[in-house]
């Protein structure tokens, strides 16, 4: 064959590409059910029930499998990157050796927990490739706020002309602490926490002015105010340590006293609702920080991990293992560790911890470059707030198990994915002047 006819073999593109896409300038229908999801898992009492769990893993699959369609029909698969996904790689591969070589005390349980972590691992995902524009963004920021907003004034209006049941109707038969559509007054705090963030810090930006800021600082100051209404003292302690989060990033910017003083005047318009509304029994409630009960189940959670350390006793096999290690008496039953932290270590051992430690570091490695140019940008300013947001839940996670519940755990990876993934969009100055300090 003649050399100038020969066909000539070049390599074909491959199908699949992790790169940056072009941003799509509509709001993807997935973001819309990816909100759908999330508030519903709040309002089923926090999708700690089968039926409300199995909706969320399922609906979740199914949003994976049309982004794949999606993806499929347009010619190739384009993966938007995450410095998240090497820790829950890793994570995922310590559940799966747990599975694989059979050393989990209770498999099923362990496939069960597996499970919702898949359907985390999904969302979370999905959230990086949906968060692509200031459009989506915009989208679920407000979504986020009018949701907040709403299950607060439920809260509320629910506490003051209470019955003992959720929605007025359900009756609890395991005992509990109603706090909105939550059985636990601690995990309503934590939804609050990483809500309440978002319309605070839009307050403060230059993105908004007039009446939108009066709304949103009344929308903040109310969902900030219910967590100190819950009675719950962690969550008190972790919505403080959302506002320093705050302040020290006003102040470590030159020339921010007047954001740190809206900070400050956010607090204390906070505080003045609650000692308006509040009772003598809630500042009682909050004043007692004397728990020797915690305390007691996070030594014996350490002794737990010590004859477990590397992969532990197998992921959602807490509460199978623990009355073996109990060192105090109680009737109750523990369904869970006081500490999201202990509970990783006892379940997962040193290899667990070590991705989940990673995957908080990329987080805040991601999010605190939202720090420049928040106060233009919605992207930004979402970016920030789903960061203070996170925070907050990290650190009522040294006190409760927030985590352990499917729809705080759900909010909190989306918002994990939130603060991680507006940084790669391109920053786009609001239209309203920026304001001189």
């Amino acid at each position: 064959m003649n050399a100038a006819t020969s066909p000539r073999l070049e390599p074909q593109p491959s199908k699949i590409r992790i790169s940056v896409p072009e941003p799509d300038r509509r709001t993807s229908p997935l973001l819309y059910g990816i909100s759908t999801l999330l508030f519903l898992g709040v309002l089923s009492f926090g999708a700690v029930e089968t039926w409300s769990i199995s909706i969320l893993e399922v609906g979740l699959a199914l949003l994976f499998l049309v982004w794949v369609g999606r993806q499929v029909i347009s010619g190739g698969i384009e993966v938007r990157p995450s410095p998240l996904y090497p820790p829950v790689a890793l994570f995922a591969i310590v559940v799966a050796a747990q599975l694989g070589f059979n050393i989990t005390v209770y498999r099923y349980a362990t496939l069960i927990s597996s499970l919702e972590y898949v359907a985390y691992g999904i969302l979370l995902f999905l959230t990086v490739q949906c968060v692509n524009n200031e459009r989506s963004t915009k989208t679920i920021t407000w979504a986020l706020v009018f949701f907040g907003f709403a299950v607060a004034l439920f809260a509320i209006a629910q506490d003051l002309t209470s019955n003992g049941k959720i929605y007025w109707l359900r009756t609890l038969h395991n005992g509990g602490w109603i706090f909105g559509p939550y059985v636990n007054h601690d995990h309503y705090a934590g939804l609050m926490e990483m809500l309440s963030p978002i319309p605070i810090v839009l307050s403060l930006s230059s993105l908004v002015n007039g009446g939108k800021r009066i709304l949103l600082v009344f929308a903040g100051v109310l969902m900030a105010g219910t967590i100190f209404l819950s009675q719950s003292r962690a969550g008190t302690a972790s919505f403080l340590a959302e506002m320093a989060l705050l302040l020290g990033i006003a102040l470590s910017k030159r020339r921010n006293g007047r954001l740190a003083a809206a900070i400050g005047a956010v607090c204390l318009l906070v505080l003045a609702f609650v000692a308006w509304v509040g009772t003598a029994a809630m500042w009682h409630r909050l004043s007692d920080l004397q728990d020797k009960t915690r305390l007691a189940m996070n030594l014996d959670g350490l002794r737990m991990f010590l004859h477990k350390p590397v992969l532990g006793f197998g992921l959602g096999t807490f509460t199978t293992v623990y009355p073996q290690f109990r060192s105090f008496y109680t009737s109750l039953f523990v369904n869970a560790a006081h500490d999201d932290y202990v509970q990783v270590l006892v379940e997962t051992g040193l290899m667990g911890f070590v991705a989940v430690v990673w995957f908080i570091v990329e987080v805040y490695r991601a999010g605190l470059r939202n720090v420049e140019g928040w106060n233009r940008d919605w992207s930004r300013a979402l970016g920030l707030a789903a960061l203070v947001g996170c925070t907050g839940l990290l650190v009522h996670s040294f006190f409760d198990f927030n985590l352990q519940i499917p729809a705080n755990a759900c909010m909190f990876y989306f918002m994990c994915a939130v603060a991680t993934s507006t940084i790669h969009l391109p920053e786009k100055a609001s239209r309203l002047p920026v304001l001189k300090r």
